[in-house]
């Protein structure tokens, strides 16, 4: 019996594997049904029958990541291969998945870790899960909500998913991320479970976020800055912008009515943090990347390959523009 079972087995996945016969063709030549043959399948994966190989593969550029880290003194940079011609949402889902892994492990017992929004920190946050042991982890929300329709790559979503996956305890902001104006601020600014979130905001070790500009923000997409809005922060000098707050090429909070508004964790705060983890996809915002760096607004970066690509490209057209001036 075992040996009819065994050559039955032999039978279906040389077929299957090597014929290339798909399963319903597969089904009538052994006389099994379609579904017996998916469970056949299966089983000679289990006792051996099939072994599948891949080549080595490493998801992660090396060279690239090795190269940020040397021209920006970065701690941790992770580059994750993409394919040319990739759509923007797979380089994303790419770039969250290889990544996740890599970032849970910095993440240790009884930190306080800092989340905000973003496209594709929301695609590293459903894979992150803690290492063997982790417990005590603050998970706090570092700004407001964009707007009354939250989104799964909002803040308060990101860090309510992060909190529960390592089991820990969420602290979230209670605000929108723009008042109408600076004194209704001032009120939420003064409000006492507001401040017990600001004074996490001093201690936390590790703070991950997104990475926008001014044609590629969250604040965009769901409506926020108009057109006349991004005419405005262009004016001011403004290129990227992390957390609701928008900086210039050296890192600097522009000023504009936005800042005025803006609920959320300052870029000096943000700057002063032992750890500060760019999430961010496509070469699109190579601009606002390399100021964050450049300005240690960030301290790590996650990002896709032709997205390093890109800072790196910014990086060197600085440093020769500079040398021609001089």
């Amino acid at each position: 019996m075992s040996d009819d079972l065994d050559s039955l087995l032999r039978q279906t996945a040389k077929l299957y594997y090597m014929h290339g016969l798909d399963q319903a063709k597969v089904a009538s030549l052994v006389g099994v049904s379609r579904s017996q043959v998916s469970r056949l399948l299966a089983r000679a994966r289990e006792k051996g029958i099939v072994r599948i190989w891949v080549d080595e593969y490493d998801p992660r550029n090396s060279a690239l990541e090795a190269e940020l880290k040397r021209v920006f003194g970065l701690n941790h940079a992770v580059v994750v291969r993409t394919v040319n011609g990739a759509s923007s949402e797979t380089v994303r889902r790419a770039t969250g998945y290889f990544a996740a892994p890599v970032i849970s492990e910095l993440i240790r017992s009884n930190m306080v870790l800092g989340v905000a929004g973003g496209r594709t920190l929301y695609e590293m946050v459903q894979h992150m899960a803690p290492t063997a042991g982790t417990q005590g982890v603050a998970v706090v929300q570092l700004m407001g909500n964009i707007g009354p329709s939250v989104s799964s790559a909002d803040a308060i979503e990101l860090s309510h998913t992060l909190a529960r996956s390592f089991k820990g305890t969420f602290y979230t902001l209670n605000a929108p991320a723009y008042a109408p104006d600076r004194e209704t601020r001032d009120v939420f600014l003064r409000h006492q479970d507001v401040r017990s979130v600001w004074e996490l905001f001093d201690v936390m070790q590790i703070a991950l976020v997104g990475i926008g500009s001014l044609t590629e923000s969250s604040f965009i997409y769901q409506g926020v800055l108009g057109s006349s809005g991004i005419e405005q922060l262009r004016a001011s000098g403004a290129l990227g912008e992390i957390c609701g707050r928008f900086f210039d090429s050296q890192g600097r909070d522009c000023a504009t009515e936005y800042q005025d508004r803006v609920i959320s964790v300052e870029l000096n705060v943000l700057r002063q943090a032992p750890e500060v983890i760019g999430v961010v996809g496509g070469e699109g915002k190579a601009e606002a990347v390399y100021a964050a760096c450049k300005s240690r607004l960030i301290k790590s970066l996650v990002i896709d390959e032709a997205g390093a690509e890109a800072v790196l490209i910014k990086a060197a057209e600085d440093i020769a523009a500079k040398f021609g001036r001089g």
